[in-house]
């Protein structure tokens, strides 16, 4: 089984999605991250993902859901919510980000595999909002 891990950026009430450069992604958007090296936790591993592919360090990192894509190889994709200081501001995995909200999520092309991950972030976010309000 390979392990995956991915992010949703929470910024401002908005989430960030990313459409990654890659020929075998077909534009298809996603939550950033990738493979679990041996080495690490997935934690970890979101952490370095989204540093190497967006440039930015992520903080308050959540389970969020998690899913198994049995297509080609059996992949456990685990999802995470997580907030930043900063904004993307590289993007050396993917071709665009976007900025959106739950309700318009689907205005854009997922692969069936994170569709679960979608739901689950679609039910929870009134939860999200409240949790990742900044506290003053």
């Amino acid at each position: 089984m390979i392990e995956v891990v991915c992010g949703v950026l929470i910024i401002d009430g908005k989430l960030m999605i990313a459409q990654r450069k890659s020929a075998v992604s077909n534009g298809k958007f996603e939550f950033p991250g990738g493979k679990v090296e041996s080495c690490e936790t997935k934690e970890e591993a979101l952490i370095r993902e989204w540093k190497e592919e967006c440039g930015i360090d992520i903080e308050n990192i959540a389970f969020l859901a998690s899913n198994i894509d049995y297509q080609e190889d059996e992949i456990h994709l685990t999802c995470y919510t997580c907030t930043s200081r900063q904004k993307p501001i590289v993007m050396n995995a993917h071709s665009q980000y976007v900025w959106t909200t739950p309700e318009h999520i689907y205005d854009y092309d997922f692969f069936d595999s994170d569709h679960p991950l979608v739901e689950a972030l679609k039910e929870k976010w009134p939860c999200l909002i409240e949790r990742m309000k900044p506290k003053y």
